[in-house]
């Protein structure tokens, strides 16, 4: 994983957006990164669009610009220092922000959105963009921010992948964050009454896929927990209260209407805790 130095955030008019934008702000002031403010005017396919500098193009690109001017007039009065550049497309949200985050090195959306967004409901473009777009991606939910504690939860699942612990511990650094790693598991009975997985099991399971990250990062302080149920309800409870969800998601090849799979998914739909899906390969 590199150094986050450069933030995307998409907005458009919606309460959620403004919260999503409030996140990636603070957190690009604290890491001295460069934020992008993106949004999307979603104009109709090229062959429907009207004339270039048509009435109607204007008065989409006039909307969009106010949209992104009062976004950053927002930011710049909570975040003076901040250096702050918008981007206007003409494309679907998906699209736009997916192009543009081949510039970034974290993605922040909402996950209901209108306006300029008018698709952003999960499954459509917070949940493409989970598992497409070629950077992290933090989903703010709908929730009304909480107060939170100084944490950061790690859902692993078995022979988890090196890119989400990474992300997770070097952010937590950065940060100076808790990291609680959290592995769900539903004991499995096996032929002579015996668990095939057990919670002293599991636990060393997590230990191991935490070791490298220890040594990599020993100013991180680390809580690591099995965590017995379904992955999405053991990573919603554990969630609830730390500043960031992190998990890992594997990329997918095709069309931007696939999903990110089940656990994200799930885990996007009902955690009130801004998520974090860090590809994988």
């Amino acid at each position: 994983m590199t150094e986050i130095t450069r933030v995307l955030v998409g907005i458009d008019t919606s309460e959620n957006a403004v919260r999503a934008a409030d996140w990636a702000a603070a957190l690009a002031a604290e890491l001295g990164a460069h934020l992008t403010v993106a949004h999307a005017l979603d104009l109709p396919d090229d062959h429907l669009v009207p004339p270039e500098h048509s009435p109607y193009v204007d008065r989409r690109h006039r909307e969009g610009e106010q949209i992104l001017f009062r976004a950053t007039r927002r930011i710049g009065e909570r975040h003076p220092g901040l250096n702050v550049t918008t981007e206007l497309s003409e494309h679907d949200p998906a699209r736009a922000l997916a192009d543009l985050a081949l510039d970034a090195d974290l993605l922040v959306t909402g996950t209901r959105g209108h306006g300029g967004f008018t698709g952003m409901l999960l499954g459509s473009v917070s949940n493409k963009l989970a598992a497409h777009a070629p950077c992290p991606v933090v989903v703010v939910g709908a929730d009304e921010p909480v107060d939170t504690r100084l944490e950061l939860v790690l859902g692993l699942a078995a022979g988890e992948a090196e890119e989400p612990i990474e992300f997770a511990f070097r952010l937590a650094d950065r940060l100076g964050l808790t990291v609680h790693a959290v592995r769900a598991f539903e004991p499995v009975i096996v032929l002579g009454g015996y668990y095939e997985q057990t919670r002293p099991a599991v636990a060393e399971d997590l230990e191991a896929l935490l070791k490298s990250a220890r040594h990599r990062y020993p100013d991180v302080p680390v809580t690591a927990e099995p965590w017995q149920g379904a992955a999405v309800p053991a990573l919603v409870q554990a969630g609830r209260g730390a500043l960031l969800t992190v998990v890992g998601s594997h990329r997918r090849r095709g069309p931007l209407s696939f999903g990110p799979g089940h656990v994200v998914h799930g885990l996007l739909s009902h955690s009130a805790t801004p998520v974090a899906v860090v590809p994988i390969g």
